[in-house]
């Protein structure tokens, strides 16, 4: 506000200046009008005087408000707070299904995956499997709890969560994932181009173009078989910062992503990008190996490395954070990793 008040009066400023000037001219012999710098003068302080009183009757700018104060930041000792109410709440009133889909948000936020799928098993049981989020949310934690389930039960829930709404967005991704896992690439493929009509956060973005990608075009030729030796090896992974450890990932911090194998030795495919909001969903695949023509699944049991790095660097120094787990790229299972460790 402080700036429009500011243009505001340059250019009455200005608007003065062009029709006081002329006033402000020598007077001709025997004009018996008022002298013209008096008329120069009225015109100079009644204008401004009069545009004020007419802007402060007709305004409807609240001059006495305070300034807008920034939207405060939710930390995680807030978001538990916030899920122990939920929880109180819930104790005495567990017909709310809406706190209980709040419930599972947050839990799942914080990385409590257990909590998330009860909160969201009460929602879809109470609304009796007729709400979509609730479907998604209580599929989505059964996959996070055990990767495997993404060909058990929480496919199935999947589907009938796009039965109830086809323009879901967690949906069409997990849906697309689970069409492309039993080989019906066309379906990935029209969920995930649907998918691409949603403004998503740019790691998400970057995962579905990938997927997109390893599907070939759409035109001009068959599609790569799903696991075909020239579709890039590749595992859907879902890491989360454990919240005990969010104060200590410094703002403009990277994430390095990493496998080795798993007796130890160099790293074999790193994928860096900047550490942001929590959980990060990304693909690494044969396209990160360090070699050309490294085949990760062709590798044997690996370790997967999630770690912050306050400095930037790819070698591990004291006080990063991280988080692994073993992995068998020949499985094409989606995984988690939760940063949970500080690098001695």
């Amino acid at each position: 506000m402080t700036a429009f008040a500011v243009i505001a009066a340059l250019l009455a400023a200005a608007a003065i200046a062009l029709l006081a000037w002329p006033l402000a001219g020598p007077r001709r012999a025997g004009d018996s009008r008022p002298p013209a710098r008096l008329a120069a003068a009225a015109v100079a302080i009644g204008l401004p005087v009069a545009a004020v009183l007419v802007y402060a009757m007709a305004s409807n700018w609240d001059w006495d408000a305070p300034p807008p104060q920034p939207s405060p930041t939710l930390t995680a000792p807030d978001l538990q707070r916030a899920v122990a109410e939920l929880r109180a709440k819930l104790a005495e009133q567990p017909d709310d299904v809406e706190a209980w889909k709040l419930l599972g948000r947050s839990a799942t936020v914080l990385g409590d995956y257990a909590l998330a799928r009860d909160a969201f098993s009460e929602a879809n049981t109470r609304t009796g499997g007729r709400d979509a989020e609730a479907v998604v949310g209580y599929a989505e934690s059964l996959v996070l709890i055990d990767e495997r389930e993404i060909d058990g039960q929480a496919a199935l829930l999947f589907e009938q969560a796009l039965a109830l709404a086809p323009d879901n967005p967690r949906a069409l991704w997990y849906g697309g994932i689970t069409a492309y896992r039993r080989g019906d690439l066309a379906l990935a493929r029209q969920r995930w181009v649907e998918l691409q009509e949603f403004d998503l956060p740019p790691d998400r973005g970057q995962v579905l173009a990938e997927r997109l990608a390893a599907l070939g075009p759409a035109d001009g030729g068959p599609p790569p078989a799903a696991g075909a030796a020239d579709a890039p090896a590749g595992v859907e992974l879902t890491i989360t910062l454990d919240p005990a450890l969010a104060a200590r990932a410094p703002p403009g911090a990277t994430l390095f992503v990493i496998a080795r194998r798993g007796e130890g030795g160099p790293p074999l495919a790193v994928q860096r990008r900047a550490a942001g909001t929590w959980p990060v969903i990304l693909r690494l695949s044969d396209a990160d190996a360090m070699l050309p023509g490294m085949s990760l699944a062709g590798s044997g049991p690996l370790t997967l490395i999630a770690r912050i790095s306050a400095s930037g660097q790819p070698v591990a120094a004291s006080g990063d954070l991280f988080g692994e787990v073993s992995y068998d790229f020949a499985s094409a299972r989606p995984a988690s990793i939760t940063i949970n460790r500080v690098v001695p």
